[in-house]
């Protein structure tokens, strides 16, 4: 039986490897991610807001803590 020998010089050379392939990617995408993720950003920021303002009128007329 063989034994299965792996070094931490495979470790890093595999995660160099993957990283590589990652940026590629990366590249080829250009700035399109960044602007999904700026407009998840804003929608969830702007849902966010409606929803504290939605609670606060709430308790003014209930009376209750904001």
């Amino acid at each position: 039986m063989k034994a299965l020998m792996i070094t931490w010089t495979d470790v890093f050379d595999g995660i160099a490897v993957f990283f590589q392939w990652c940026f590629k990617i990366m590249r080829a995408l250009g700035q399109g991610p960044n602007f999904i993720l700026g407009g998840v950003v804003i929608f969830c920021l702007a849902y966010w807001s409606y929803k504290i303002i939605k609670q606060n009128k709430e308790a003014d007329r209930n009376g209750t803590w904001k």
